[in-house]
């Protein structure tokens, strides 16, 4: 393991079941308050999490700075912390529009329902909620409490999948579920190796501003401009959103790889471990898996941009 653990060494997995299965349930109920109250009942989701998280805590008499560890992180930390968020990220925004194309009635009354949600209610209160809260409500409860039942496990990658699946089926959602697995993956992969939960934040934080944060403020301009709001109201087809995703974001297997390298290359660093593992190789396959990515995007959007553009 990559850590020394405290009193976190007591805490059991299976609890960490029971409070993942708690989690649900807090948060369907927190989406059924939401059709009533908005936002607002998003925010409260929020601030039960948190709270939930610190009563895990107090219960297991365990001190805040192991469970919620902040340390100040390097810039190789945050560099390659944000290149594998890139990589993540691409990855599950092409999932996204993959799952769009083979189910696109769920995908249409998911991302119309996201739209919603993000757009109704004051501005300052939609990206409160919709950017701010997640990375230190979510973060607390998945990378803080719910882990910490995990950590006495001797494979890292053990406790990094289950974080991994179970932060994927707290969203409920099966189109986005490849994109909040990588997102839960990245995250608890940067909190295991480098025992930061800011590293998380971040990556966290980055994620809700690019797919909600910039909506928001977009939506709170388009308003004056009639015509970009109708031309936003018709979106593109599934597959145009799958190649252009591939093709601009082609990069993101490379990113992964170099981010990978840059954490653990820190590791090692910091417990004065040997080098292991050449990086050439990882990067090698990553650049023909991008390659592969970006002639699949090109060949998608050729095919059926053209088309979307004459039936507009």
């Amino acid at each position: 393991m990559s850590l020394q653990l405290g009193n976190q060494a007591k805490w059991k997995p299976w609890k960490g079941l029971v409070l993942f299965i708690i989690t649900i349930v807090v948060i369907i109920l927190g989406g059924i308050l939401s059709e009533h109250i908005g936002l607002w009942g998003t925010l409260i989701t929020q601030a039960v999490l948190l709270a939930m998280s610190i009563i895990v805590c107090l219960i297991n008499d365990t001190p805040f700075k192991e469970v919620f560890p902040i340390r100040k992180p390097t810039v190789r930390d945050i560099f390659g912390a944000i290149l594998m968020w890139i990589g993540s990220y691409g990855i599950g925004l092409a999932s996204i529009h993959l799952a769009g194309v083979l189910l696109p009635d769920r995908y249409s009354q998911v991302t119309g329902s996201l739209n919603t949600m993000l757009t109704k209610g004051g501005v300052l209160l939609a990206f409160f909620v919709a950017v701010i809260c997640p990375p230190i409500c979510e973060e607390a409860i998945t990378r803080g409490a719910i882990l910490s039942h995990f950590r006495s496990f001797r494979k890292d990658y053990m406790t990094i999948l289950i974080i991994g699946i179970m932060f994927g089926a707290m969203h409920t959602d099966a189109i986005r579920f490849i994109n909040t697995f990588l997102l839960g993956s990245v995250t608890a992969y940067l909190v295991v190796k480098r025992n930061n939960i800011l590293l998380a934040s971040l990556v966290h934080f980055l994620q809700n501003f690019i797919t909600g944060g910039m909506q928001i403020l977009m939506s709170a301009f388009s308003t004056a401009n009639s015509s970009a709001a109708a031309v936003t109201s018709q979106p593109m087809p599934p597959v145009v959103y799958l190649g252009s995703a591939m093709t601009t974001l082609c990069f993101a297997p490379v990113c992964l790889v170099l981010g990978h390298h840059l954490i653990k290359r820190q590791v090692q660093i910091t417990k004065g471990e040997p080098k292991s593992g050449k990086l050439w190789p990882k990067l090698i396959i990553a650049i023909v898996l991008s390659l592969i990515s970006l002639i699949i995007g090109l060949v998608l959007q050729n095919k059926y941009l053209p088309a979307y553009v004459q039936v507009k």
